[in-house]
């Protein structure tokens, strides 16, 4: 089976870097390297080998780790087709479908998700039955969604989270780009005042827990637009709301400029 690392960077922005690897045959795959020097030597106590280099996405704070990590392991880049020019060292493009890694019923699927930028892709591992878990960037974060401001486009976005993640089994676990739990649960809670659930999920949750998607259609004001709690609170705060997009939208104006 395919096993997960999740390496937490303590960068300033709370970077998420992934090992995804199999005991079996010792191949590994990095998610996103932020510190090369950290997931050579997770990989050494590991005992597996790197053999390529998994980028959601072009921005720097995904793919700092691409040159040095490529040097020591001589791992192959892989990356989305319009990001070619823009990820350090890019080898080979990654398309919607491709299978990145395989362990007898156990695969790395590759999901095009733009929205977060145009280039953006998300990793889903999986079996013949299910999806197992995602590796999302940018896109989803534990309680909330990327921003667009970098290269990309809020009504793609919401696309993007209607038709992918929203389909998602509950079981599915969430592997995000950064750790965001602390400011997201204060904006669900600005904006999401009378979720319940919240209150209660709160009293245990645990440092870089990984949840599964059933707490995140529970928790995730962008999940839950649609509820009365989500929706009056927009009333309050005089926000022009019509149909479910520009509640989407809305939403993420006001986690732009909150």
């Amino acid at each position: 089976m395919i096993e997960i690392l999740p390496i937490f960077t303590n960068s300033p922005l709370r970077n998420f870097s992934y090992l995804v690897y199999s005991n079996r045959t010792g191949e590994a795959y990095c998610i996103d390297p932020f510190d090369a020097k950290s997931l050579l030597g997770f990989a050494q106590k590991l005992g597996v080998k790197i053999k390529g280099i998994l980028n959601t996405h072009e921005h720097g704070d995904h793919t700092q780790g691409n040159l040095e990590l490529k040097e020591e392991t001589k791992a192959i880049i892989y990356g989305h087709k319009d990001a070619k020019h823009k990820i350090p060292g890019m080898d080979q493009i990654l398309k919607e479908g491709d299978i990145v890694f395989s362990v007898e019923e156990e695969s790395l699927a590759v999901w095009d998700t733009p929205g977060h930028t145009f280039s953006h892709l998300s990793f889903v591992r999986k079996n013949p039955k299910t999806i197992l878990g995602i590796f999302s960037g940018d896109t989803l974060f534990n309680v909330g969604v990327g921003n667009c401001f970098r290269g990309g486009d809020p009504n793609v976005l919401y696309d993007t989270i209607r038709s992918r993640y929203e389909t998602l089994p509950d079981s599915c676990l969430l592997y995000p780009g950064h750790d965001y739990w602390e400011n997201n649960l204060k904006f669900a809670e600005h904006i999401d005042p009378e979720n319940k659930f919240r209150e209660e999920f709160q009293t245990s949750l645990q440092p870089f827990q990984v949840s599964e998607m059933s707490i995140e259609k529970k928790l995730n004001p962008f999940f839950r637009r649609n509820t009365s709690s989500v929706k009056n609170r927009l009333a309050e705060l005089e926000e022009k709301i019509s149909d479910d997009r520009s509640i989407f939208l809305t939403l993420r104006k006001l986690r732009d400029n909150w």
